[in-house]
């Protein structure tokens, strides 16, 4: 049934709990920010206040902390390296801290599948670890949804068949630059290593394998901003669209661009202007929007945030609610209680490599560090603005305010509601 044909249509909007709007409100929030509600083993301690017994939908998952880049914006430098293109294992720092062997790697993904969470890849540059390859057919064959974020620089055929052979959700490539010259100074590399050339030659690998294999695997590319590659932004949008003439609309599904944020240790450039020339090119029904648009690409501009700062009006007693739901996993096994937090040794909540996830959940460690985390005020001071954590502790922190009004009811309604008009998410990233 059209709901949009009923005489005053009621659509819940998943930004606000228990509220409903006209179609074109609905229209106008980000779906994907209410999926959560398709947890259902999730949402029933959401409902019963047990937050701190959920466990995450998926973590980041780094098989190495070392990098062929050192991009000066990035959320994990404090936890990267620079280095080579090949054999991480023999980096001077190649350490258990930095680099996840074989049989640790094998530890961490039994104990994941034991509650079917999720992995996204990350690093450092995880292409660097060659055991990604087949610890990601492994993951495949445990049934785990997966996803793999590279810079593309690394990439030869044989590999880039591998990770489709893995039935990924998506492979994301963050390109930022396409002139050599910007990619560079963007990602702080040997300008002698020719770089730029490989991570558009791997975008066109990529995009090649999927048409070929008529692949589910889908292609993401992310494009973070400062005023170093602000003035790329459209010769990026031209190769995008090139790729898709090249190898068939849509060779590319999506796009994410957006500004740099200035996270603990990031160090990013931006002039006065930087925002404001960002947001002029990619404004709604801009040149570059209808370009990649024509060729099938869905574009994704997240709302550009301000420097985190203290909300007076926060009850820091509930701390944080939703620390639960992502989790990240160090190359050493450790995993640390949210994955904003970055390898952060004070937030580890245990050791995946080592222990179950029902033993981390139920153990000493994790209390501690739930208890700090709620007494550091973590939520309304350090949470970045932009995250998952930030966005579902202010939709939790609603509820609670339906809870202590007896309305619970209410909440119950609107994510039924919720599961009623919105699509089923592929893979808890998107949230």
């Amino acid at each position: 049934m059209d709901r949009r044909r009923e005489p005053h249509p009621r659509w819940p909007l998943p930004d606000r709990v228990a509220v409903y709007g006209t179609f074109d409100e609905f229209e106008a929030t980000r779906r994907e920010s209410g999926q959560w509600v398709f947890w259902r083993d999730r949402v029933d301690l959401v409902l019963q206040g047990r937050y701190d017994e959920v466990m995450p939908l998926h973590v980041e998952l780094s098989p190495t902390y070392l990098c062929n880049f050192a991009c000066p914006w990035c959320s994990c430098r404090s936890a990267r390296e620079d280095w080579a293109d090949e054999d991480v294992f023999s980096h001077p720092r190649a350490t258990e801290l930095t680099v996840m062997r074989d049989a640790k790697l094998d530890q961490v993904l039994g104990h994941l599948a034991a509650h079917r969470i999720g992995i996204m890849w990350v690093g450092g540059e995880p292409t660097m670890n060659p055991l990604l390859y087949p610890a990601a057919l492994k993951a495949c064959q445990l049934g785990l949804k997966q996803c793999v974020f590279t810079n593309g620089s690394l990439f030869s055929q044989e590999r880039a068949r591998a990770l489709f052979d893995a039935d990924l959700v998506f492979i994301r490539v963050s390109l930022n630059a396409v002139t050599p010259a910007v990619h560079q100074r963007h990602h702080d590399y040997d300008a002698r290593r020719p770089y730029a050339r490989r991570v558009l030659a791997s975008l066109s690998t990529l995009a090649a394998l999927r048409a070929e294999r008529i692949s589910g695997t889908m292609l993401g590319v992310s494009v973070v901003v400062d005023e170093r590659n602000v003035a790329d932004l459209e010769p990026t949008v031209r190769f995008l669209c090139e790729l898709c003439d090249r190898h068939g609309n849509g060779a590319v599904d999506y796009v994410i661009f957006r500004s740099a944020f200035p996270i603990y240790t990031a160090q990013i450039e931006m002039a006065d202007d930087t925002v404001s020339r960002f947001q002029e090119v990619l404004a709604v029904g801009s040149a570059a929007r209808r370009a990649l648009a024509g060729c099938g690409i869905d574009v994704v501009v997240p709302d550009t945030v301000d420097e985190p700062k203290a909300d007076k009006r926060d009850d820091e007693r509930l701390g944080c609610l939703s620390c639960g739901w992502f989790g990240e996993v160090t190359p050493n096994g450790d995993m640390v209680v949210c994955s904003d937090r970055y390898g952060n040794p004070d937030y580890f909540v245990g050791n995946v490599a080592a222990q179950s996830v029902d033993e981390i959940w139920a153990g000493a460690q994790r209390r501690r560090t739930l208890r700090m985390v709620a007494d550091t005020a973590c939520y309304s001071t350090y949470c970045p603005r932009n995250s998952r954590g930030y966005y579902l502790n202010s939709i939790f922190r609603q509820i609670e305010e339906f809870r202590a009004a007896g309305r619970i009811a209410d909440v119950e309604r609107w994510i039924a509601d919720l599961r009623q008009v919105l699509p089923e998410p592929l893979h808890s990233f998107f949230l």
